[in-house]
């Protein structure tokens, strides 16, 4: 009789759950009062800095490919907003090599017909080089972020200094599993009445070929990206 002979439920393989939040991303002026109520009046949980290559895409703003610090795949999916509170998912998050199911993923999520080989998914030098060679553009984009994170009654927020190129910027954004949490952590910081434009839109605005898309929305007046 072997260990198993009086085991009457094996319970299923394990598999990732896909982690989702509420998200609310602005981009403000430096001399908005959010900044300010962030530094002085809650507390801060984490700092960090870090270079993300972003694989840009003509679906960004809704499907986000990143490497994040160069090295770690992460793909995320927009859901479905709640008023003006997006919803993401992050169905991949992993790390070199991909496997068969992880390059699949990737080339859905970048709107590519050819496959992925396995050398692609051996390195993230690997898949730059594969994307280059690819009749369907991608567009790496290389994104520095100098980050500061609060905690505003159980809400992630975050004033994120952010540069690409000869352009920097500056976010402020809330994360949240629920949407009490976010809209309380809205009000208090006053972020309300500004548009919620995730990082995938921004940047596909910043890059836009047409020079009247480029930047941030025009009909925002308090979103200006700058030159270094």
């Amino acid at each position: 009789m072997n260990d198993t002979a009086f085991i009457l439920f094996r319970p299923p393989r394990q598999t990732r759950r896909v982690d989702g939040r509420f998200e609310y991303r602005v981009w403000p002026r430096p001399s908005h009062p959010a900044v300010s109520m962030l530094q002085g009046l809650f507390p801060l949980t984490n700092a960090e800095r870090r270079v993300d290559i972003y694989l840009m895409g003509e679906a960004s703003d809704a499907v986000l490919v990143k490497l994040r610090d160069g090295s770690r795949l992460e793909i995320k999916r927009r859901g479905k907003d709640v008023g003006s509170v997006q919803f993401w998912e992050m169905p991949v998050s992993t790390r070199f090599p991909l496997t068969v199911a992880e390059r699949v993923q990737l080339a859905a999520a970048l709107g590519l017909r050819e496959r992925l080989s396995a050398e692609a998914g051996l390195s993230p030098a690997h898949l730059l080089t594969a994307l280059a060679a690819l009749r369907r553009r991608v567009d790496p984009r290389m994104v520095r972020k100098s980050r500061l994170v609060f905690d505003v009654g159980g809400c992630r927020a975050e004033i994120c200094r952010v540069a690409t190129g000869d352009r920097a910027g500056l976010s402020v954004a809330l994360e949240a599993t629920d949407i009490p949490s976010i809209a309380s952590a809205m009000d208090t910081l006053r972020i309300g009445g500004l548009p919620n434009r995730s990082f995938g839109e921004a940047l596909c605005r910043l890059f836009a070929a047409h020079p009247d898309v480029r930047g941030l929305p025009a009909a925002v007046p308090h979103n200006r990206w700058r030159s270094t």
